[in-house]
């Protein structure tokens, strides 16, 4: 399957032929953490595209794209903890740095994820 990614704005776009079957929106913040910080907000990928490398190849394009960034993370949502999507997260070198019970949920939260990029080798550190 050929998956092309493109990025307008915030939001980096996977498609399959004409469809977007993936989105991936970011944020660089505002203030000097910008120079060096990306936050990943929202990572989807359609249903009947799921475990078909769609949001593989959305984390390793942007992780490309934004390599002279020292920090990406972001929050993951309850799905993830319902999925286990989180394993992709650390197969891409991703590393869990803290984990939020949800209050009305037991067994249910959120992680924290976070890969400090090599400037030289995208290496994590």
């Amino acid at each position: 399957m050929d998956i092309r990614i493109r990025v307008s704005g915030y939001t980096a776009f996977a498609f399959v032929g004409d469809k977007i079957v993936g989105t991936l929106l970011f944020d660089i913040p505002d203030d000097e953490a910008g120079l060096r910080n990306l936050d990943i907000v929202y990572l989807e990928t359609d249903i009947s595209y799921r475990r078909k490398g769609v949001a593989t190849a959305l984390l390793e394009y942007i992780m490309e794209y934004f390599r002279n960034q020292v920090w990406i993370s972001f929050w993951t949502g309850k799905q993830a903890e319902i999925d286990k999507s989180y394993v992709l997260f650390e197969k891409l070198g991703f590393k869990q740095l803290a984990y939020q019970e949800d209050y009305y949920d037991d067994g249910i939260g959120t992680r924290l994820f976070a890969r400090r990029m090599d400037k030289e080798e995208n290496n994590v550190l």
